[in-house]
């Protein structure tokens, strides 16, 4: 109903726009007089009288119509033709023209010349759909497919301007006009456009660090989630995710490091101009729809987003429709994933040989004839699939674009699987003279995800089940087992209910208006409604004594955005100026409902009852929150004579999560640039463009703290007996369970940045370099205080300061061109310090300092569950603190810095440092004719993890109760766990991210490069670490996540009109 209502508004408005409208827009070619009438009809209230004998004997032309008056189109068509027209009012009639004596005639045929030539470009290969105009008229036409043109014009002497989009303009008169026009290349790096945040620019004019990534440079082959498009593309931006799950949303995101100790790293990721609340309703948006991502570094660039754009900015712009006939797109890929590595365990007949040799171990206990290989037995073969269908078209006045996507990825892991169907539709609709645009975006999305329904099976029980049990009992039964953190891993797999169903809704509607010509009003807004229904159910397991559970739980997120805005531009002489201002409202409303419930007599219901079990032991919760941002932002543009730029933003956000006092923050930015090339550089003929740019900002950050931290809390405690209510004589106490601290401000980033952007050689090689120097302030943390006199014993206070310094490199090239054969090379680098300077200051008048914050803690058997790694002030970030492995004695005990545990019982702890040297990409593109072959390989130098894995299940002391590696066999070490540097492993890895091969069919009737691929991601990782993938979220600690996939698929990409 709603897409109904859409598309009739969309008719009316074209109606309407035709009503007032008498210019004529109409490009095309081979056009009859018959056409040049319906098209004169269909825009204009002109009606047409002519006899259809006067006009048969007219040729066709190649047209090119730009707001034209009925005038110049009539005038371009009857050009030497023997007839005339008369305007009465809105009839127009078309006659013979009068009689008149020879030389007359002579005279007024000569008013007109014909000129014809063929456009081509430096390799002298033709141009097609060139616009051919007649400077300073509507007179004009385009190149066919052979780069051919003929235009009328009026004399020898008028200027002829051959434009093309990717190619320089050239003016020439048409008495000098050679028969061959030769268009020299644009420099691409200066000529496309940049989204900047409320707006965009061309890249030349930008101020600040600003990359753009588009679809040509996407990331290729199995693409599900977008974030893999531009996994490993941009310096400064890192994404790391933790293995193959296909439901897992919690992809680690950072761009020019860490930002904050509590707060969420992740930047701020905005689709076409629609700022989401959470990352799934980006990482479910199909790569299909996806046009091109801009990614805002510097605090310069982030700022006019204010806090919502603390760790910086995301762009993410999709695909439109055009000005043209019905288009239909599809693209699609199927192919298979298997897991990419296994742990090396002890086979059935290696275990039972090793357990053989230990003393008093009776080996027919534990050896049931199996030969189970747990890994393989939780794992498959399987099955990914994609499909996007695409419809898109238009005229002048009204653009649309409209998608359907379907996509099902099973989970590597058995009953794991995440299937999507999806709608997309987008619209653009002009009117009142153009005056006014109204743009709609709008999407739907439903996600069904199996999850992985029992973690433990693939973190505990792959390694602590015997080979040699089996997974089935003769009889089909499942074989049933238990100990500590022991348990048949396929059965609890496959037996396990953990689905979910998320279903979001992102609308997106904006009017803009201009009043004058370079002033517009505008308003905008935005809904966005977030749903997700889980379900749970534990069965009752064999020999484990557990009971049956089950739960349901729902979360709805519904988010609320509008603006209004004012954007003016004006240009005077050389001095170019474009302001703007924006008033902006955010609401943001979060409830959540569990309830769930234990011992059901029919477990065959599984959670769709939660009544019906043991009543004593079921229990409800809720929760809600909500919280508003409400902003002030303007942004001025000024550049003279497209050599010195200069941009300056100011922002004032208000926030209901803080103190009273400190509700509201003021956050400036300023930048200049200067092109060299516009200046002392101007007849260097190999530069393109040489810009050098510096800029200096700051923006606060709300993300460190929920919607009431400023404020006292209280909660329930432990319940209590009151007589006087019979009906319900068990009461919940409540007492506080926080702290209020009304000073609770903004956490401040205070960053810097120079850069320069450069392209040489016809855009040969083009690139940008930045340098940055940020330093976050009032950094947010719990500190511990008394009690008395504060009601519990930590508060949240802004105390802490942290550093982020660094470099960027983006380099691209073309290393061969030819007309057959194309080499072009694209590559990054970054490199990241991080550095805390303090965690100490004071609240009324009580010193909060700590030595060290806690952020990785290893868990395992006979463990104590202590912090390895901390944010340390004078250290980098997430710095380990382990005592120093040097081997182990005859006994096989472990010896740190030469001595036993027993010896020394706390042995020397240092710190060492496992964040990354530096992180690159390089990619590599090759066409040949119809063939193109891609790949990119991206890697992590310098870099340490700690292997957990190995640390809990690398020792011969586990048999013969549990199953161990191979390396056990051999590492000398016969005691407990203990944790050391041991474990801390050289994790630097080059990774082959994907390799495609493709044939695209370039004349195929009806068709429009139709393409077919084979590709395949993550084929080979060259590393020295020792768990199944170097590459983990978090903080550098390998706690064996769900495993890293390899996939290959075959894909094809075709469009038709």
């Amino acid at each position: 109903m709603k897409l109904t209502v859409v598309f009739i508004l969309a008719a009316l408005f074209q109606v309407r726009a035709s009503t007032f409208a008498q210019k004529i827009n109409f490009v095309h070619k081979n056009t009859s007089f018959k056409q040049i009438i319906k098209e004169i009809r269909k825009q204009t209230n002109y009606n047409i009288l002519v006899s259809a004998n006067k006009i048969k004997d007219l040729k066709t032309r190649n047209v090119s119509f730009d707001n034209a008056s009925i005038s110049e189109v009539l005038n371009t068509f009857l050009a030497g033709a023997p007839l005339t027209y008369e305007i009465q009012g809105e009839s127009v009639l078309i006659k013979d023209k009068p009689v008149t004596t020879t030389p007359n005639r002579e005279i007024q045929q000569s008013a007109f010349i014909e000129i014809k030539g063929r456009v081509v470009d430096e390799n002298n290969a033709s141009i097609a759909g060139v616009t051919v105009k007649v400077k300073r008229t509507s007179q004009g036409t385009v190149t066919d497919s052979a780069g051919i043109f003929n235009l009328s014009v009026g004399d020898k002497n008028s200027l002829i301007v051959f434009s093309a989009i990717g190619y320089q303009s050239l003016e020439i008169a048409a008495g000098d006009l050679p028969k061959v026009i030769r268009m020299r290349p644009e420099a691409a790096a200066l000529s496309s456009v940049v989204v900047v945040g409320y707006g965009s620019q061309k890249k030349s004019d930008v101020t600040g660090s600003v990359s753009t990534v588009t679809a040509k440079d996407f990331n290729k082959g199995a693409v599900i989630n977008p974030l893999n498009q531009i996994q490993g593309k941009v310096a400064g931006l890192v994404i790391t995710q933790r293995g193959g799950d296909p439901n897992d949303q919690g992809a680690s995101i950072s761009l020019r490091g860490q930002t904050s100790i509590l707060g969420d790293q992740r930047p701020l990721i905005v689709i076409d101009g629609i700022a989401i609340s959470s990352a799934s309703q980006f990482q479910n948006l199909s790569p299909a729809d996806i046009e091109s991502y801009d990614v805002l570094k510097d605090v310069s660039a982030t700022a006019i987003y204010g806090a919502r754009g603390a760790n910086g900015v995301i762009l993410v712009t999709t695909k439109k429709g055009k000005s043209s006939n019905l288009q239909v797109d599809y693209e699609g890929f199927a192919g298979f994933e298997k897991q990419a590595k296994y742990w090396d365990l002890l086979s059935a007949s290696d275990y039972l040989t090793e357990i053989g040799q230990i003393p008093n171990v009776n080996v027919p206990t534990f050896d049931k004839g199996a030969n189970t290989d747990w890994q393989r037995a939780v794992n498959r073969t399987a099955v990914v699939y994609s499909n996007n269908l695409g419809i898109s078209g238009g005229t002048d006045k009204f653009t649309y674009r409209a998608s359907l996507n379907y996509q099902n990825q099973q989970g590597i892991i058995i009953n794991t699987n995440k299937r999507q169907l999806g709608f997309r539709f987008n619209a653009q609709q002009k009117a009142l003279n153009d005056k006014l645009e109204i743009l709609l975006n709008a999407s739907s999305t439903t996600v069904y995800r199996d999850q992985l329904s029992d973690p433990n099976s693939i973190n505990q029980y792959i390694f602590n089940a015997p080979p040699t049990y089996p997974v089935y009992n003769p009889d089909g039964s499942y074989f049933a087992f238990t100990d500590l953190l022991q348990a048949n891993p396929v059965m609890h797999l496959k037996e396990t209910l953990a689905k979910e169903t998320t279903r979001q809704t992102l609308t997106n509607v904006t009017a803009n208006y201009k009043i004058i010509p370079g002033l517009s009003v505008g308003l905008t807004g935005v809904l966005i409604q977030d749903n997700t229904l889980a379900h749970h159910f534990t069965p009752t397991f064999p020999l484990e004594g557990n009971i049956n559970t089950a739960e349901q739980d729902s979360y709805n997120q519904n988010t609320i955005e509008a603006n209004a805005h004012i954007n003016y531009s004006k240009t005077l002489g050389k001095h170019n100026f474009t302001a703007m201002f924006v008033h902006e409202y955010n609401q943001f409303d979060n409830e959540s409902f569990n309830a769930n419930g234990q011992n059901y007599l029919v477990p065959d219901v599984l959670d769709n009852n939660l009544g019906s079990g043991d009543l004593t032991k079921n229990q409800i919760g809720s929760g809600k929150s909500a919280y508003k941002i409400i902003s002030f932002l303007g942004r001025i543009n000024y550049n003279y004579d497209n050599r010195y730029y200069l941009t300056a933003s100011l922002r004032r956000d208000g926030s209901d999560k803080f103190g009273i006092d400190h509700q509201w923050g003021t956050f400036p930015s300023v930048s200049l640039a200067y092109r060299l090339k516009s200046d002392w550089l101007k007849k260097v003929i190999w530069v393109d463009d040489l810009k050098l740019r510096a800029g200096f900002g700051v923006v606060g950050n709300s993300n460190s703290i929920g919607p009431y931290n400023a404020i006292a809390l209280y909660s329930a405690q432990a319940r209590y007996y009151d007589a006087s209510n019979p009906s319900y004589p068990l009461l919940n106490s409540y007492s506080y369970s926080q702290n209020p601290n009304p000073d609770l401000k903004w956490e401040e980033r205070h960053g810097k940045n120079i850069g320069v952007d450069f392209s040489f050689f016809s855009s040969r090689l083009t690139g940008d370099i930045n340098y940055f120097d940020d330093k976050t302030i009032h950094m947010l943390y719990n500190y511990s205080v008394p009690t008395p006199p504060f009601f519990v014993n930590t508060i949240l206070a802004n105390v802490g300061d942290m550093t982020n310094k660094g470099l960027e490199v983006m380099l691209s090239g073309v290393a061969v061109k030819t007309v057959s054969f194309n080499w072009t090379v694209n590559g990054q680098f970054t490199r990241i310090k991080t550095k805390v300077l303090n965690l100490s200051g004071g609240y009324n008048g009580f010193t909060l300092n700590t030595d060290q914050v806690g952020t990785a803690t290893v868990t395992g058997r006979g463990l104590n569950s202590v912090p390895v790694s901390y944010i340390k002030p004078g250290e980098p970030l997430n710095v380990y603190f382990l005592p120093h492995f040097t081997g182990t004695d005859a006994a096989g005990k472990q010896l740190f810095d030469g001595k036993t545990i027993t010896e020394n019982p706390a042995p020397t702890k240092y710190y060492i440092d496992p964040n990354p040297t530096f992180s690159y990409g390089l990619n590599n593109s090759f066409t040949y004719k119809n063939w193109d072959v891609n790949f990119f390989i991206r890697g992590v130098q310098g870099y340490k993890l700690f292997n957990q894995v190995l640390l809990n299940y690398e020792s011969a002391a586990r048999l013969p109760g549990a199953n161990t590696t191979r390396a056990a066999l051999t590492n000398g070490i016969k005691d407990a766990p203990y944790i050391s540097d041991k474990w801390l492993e050289n994790a630097s890895y080059v990774r082959l991210e994907y390799a495609t091969l493709g044939y695209t069919f370039k004349k195929m009737t009806g068709m429009k490069n139709f393409r077919l691929y084979i590709a395949g991601n993550n084929l080979f990782v060259i590393t020295k670490y020792r768990g199944l993938d170097p590459e983990i979220a978090g903080n550098f600690l390998d706690g064996n996540s769900y495993p890293k996939n390899r996939t290959i698929i075959l894909g094809t990409s075709f469009s038709f009109r």
